[in-house]
């Protein structure tokens, strides 16, 4: 790109405001759409990559593909093409700071925040995965963070291949390769786990201020990535769990085989070590498939739902009678070789017995209130309904046998459903309005907030971390908006744009906006309306 600032020019239908960052291969600017009428952030690329057919190509297919990516935290791509024999991306304007300058400006994050950090690329990366995208440049430069640390994940359909010799030349080469996994350095295919190398070595960055294998050359760089031993965070940061330890070496194995199976797993190993616990070995490829954090349902919760191992309470069985009903016949047999024949007519008897006591606690049981028969005593004799933690009970033993004091299930480990909706909306689902209509969840978030009004659709989705976004398409013509990180009020939501203060407040009576400067500017009464 010809040097000094595009500030103030036009770009096709685009009004450049403001130069919002350069690196090596472009800038992005602050433009205002004069067709769409919206601001937009724009990014221009160097001169030369659209003189390359190859990479034009690339670049072309992948900006579609990542155009379809319906991920919270994947800014979305408006458009895309070439102007003037220069390649662009128009994405959503998003206020915030890349991680590189969040890093440098505070130094390394506290642990629980990194992992916030890396869950939310983590789960853009799996959507971008299991829709067949390859990001290939996760680096913190490429990673977006708003004032209340919700993460974007940009620069998708730009990044070079291993293959791109001319990468080498450009001034930001060093900086990428200092996150490039191994197999980059061959001419081989390279996959998702590439990205989830990629993606330890900023976990690595943000525990401890520096990149895993520091080096002032691309060589060095490149031998480090092939060769060198991971780097154990709490070597640098005492005061990190060592747990990260295993979750960085692993997430930095040299061969693919023997990482993360997903980027969501790698979170999910990442959220466990904040309590000082070590990775469950399944997460890696060579184990069973873990379960992906991209938003899939209710994304799992980290750490995950499976029970630790450790004293916990054994499997339901048939209780004994106490101990000392094993001899209500007399003292206890002797232990004599002669005496084979009367040892095992009494070991018979005793077990008649120990049957009829457990007959008779069970029969007992069966008969007290609804209350008691809900303990763990009922399921020997029923299937227990699922259940998330251990549960214990004491009942009153009956008058001629006396059960065991305390008495518990096995932890279940099975995910409580999200709460049902309270009301109904016709045309939806768990996600919002049925395709086509855009009022719907991205990807498979579960809808928090449906709504339907005399003039629109509205639908509130939450993420796997806790957050929210809304959706909301005209019917009249089908424009839509989508905002981040609305409240809950009630049994409704707020939804504040960002970039000019418009609120959208949604209950289940009414979608109201109200503009920037506090004034009612429409409300639309809700003709049906369903939330959690």
């Amino acid at each position: 790109m010809a040097a000094g600032s595009r500030v103030g020019t036009q770009f096709g239908q685009y009004h450049l405001r403001a130069l919002l960052g350069r690196g090596g291969m472009g800038e992005v600017y602050e433009a205002f759409d004069t067709v769409k009428g919206r601001t937009v952030a724009l990014k221009l690329l160097d001169v030369e990559l659209a003189e390359d057919e190859t990479y034009q190509q690339r670049f072309r297919r992948e900006s579609h593909a990542a155009a379809r990516l319906q991920e919270p935290h994947v800014i979305p791509i408006h458009d895309w093409g070439e102007i003037d024999g220069v390649l662009y991306i128009d994405m959503r304007l998003v206020p915030g700071r890349d991680l590189r300058s969040l890093l440098r400006s505070h130094g390394p994050m506290d642990p629980a925040r990194a992992v916030v950090i890396v869950q939310q690329i983590a789960a853009a990366l799996d959507a971008a995965h299991a829709d067949g995208l390859v990001h290939r440049d996760v680096k913190p430069e490429n990673i977006l963070v708003t004032a209340n640390d919700f993460a974007y994940l940009v620069d998708f359909g730009i990044a070079h291949s291993s293959s791109d010799l001319r990468l080498t030349t450009l001034g930001s080469a060093v900086g990428s390769y200092a996150y490039m996994a191994p197999e980059r350095f061959d001419n081989a295919p390279v996959d998702g786990r590439a990205d989830v190398y990629s993606l330890a070595c900023v976990l690595h960055e943000c525990l401890t201020g520096a990149i895993p294998f520091p080096s002032n050359s691309i060589s060095s760089a490149i031998r480090a990535h092939l060769a060198a031993p991971a780097p154990r965070p709490s070597a640098i940061r005492p005061d990190i769990p060592a747990a990260f330890d295993g979750v960085v070496a692993t997430g930095l194995a040299k061969s693919r085989d023997a990482r993360y199976r997903t980027a969501g797993a790698l979170a999910a190993a990442a959220r466990a070590a904040l309590s000082g616990r070590p990775p469950a070995p399944s997460k890696v490829a060579g184990g069973p498939a873990p379960t992906r954090i991209d938003s899939v349902g209710r994304p799992p919760e980290y750490p995950p739902t499976s029970v630790p191992r450790g004293p916990v309470a054994p499997p339901p069985h048939h209780p004994p009678p106490p101990r000392s009903n094993y001899y209500a016949a007399g003292p206890p047999p002797q232990k004599t070789r002669s005496a084979a024949v009367p040892v095992m007519v009494t070991l018979l008897v005793v077990a008649i017995l120990a049957l009829g006591g457990v007959v008779a606690w069970l029969v007992l049981d069966r008969n007290r209130s609804d209350d008691t028969s809900t303990t763990a005593a009922s399921t020997v004799v029923q299937p227990p309904a699922v259940r998330t933690s251990i549960e214990s009970a004491a009942p009153v033993p009956p008058s001629t046998v006396t059960p065991p004091t305390t008495r518990t299930t096995t932890p279940r480990t099975t995910v409580a459903p999200p709460p049902p909706m309270v009301g109904e909306v016709s045309g939806t689902d768990e996600q919002g309005f049925l395709p086509p209509s855009d009022a719907r969840c991205n990807y498979t978030n579960p809808a928090a907030f449906i709504g339907r009004t005399t003039k629109s659709l509205v639908v509130v989705c939450e993420t796997g971390v806790g957050r929210y976004y809304y959706q909301g398409v005209r019917i009249s013509d089908g424009a839509a908006i989508s905002v981040d990180d609305p409240v809950p009020n009630g049994s409704g939501f707020v939804a504040t744009n960002a970039g000019n203060g418009t609120q959208y407040r949604v209950t289940p009576s009414a979608l109201t906006i109200v503009g920037g400067d506090g004034q009612v500017v429409a409300t639309e009464p809700m003709i049906e309306s369903a939330y959690r």
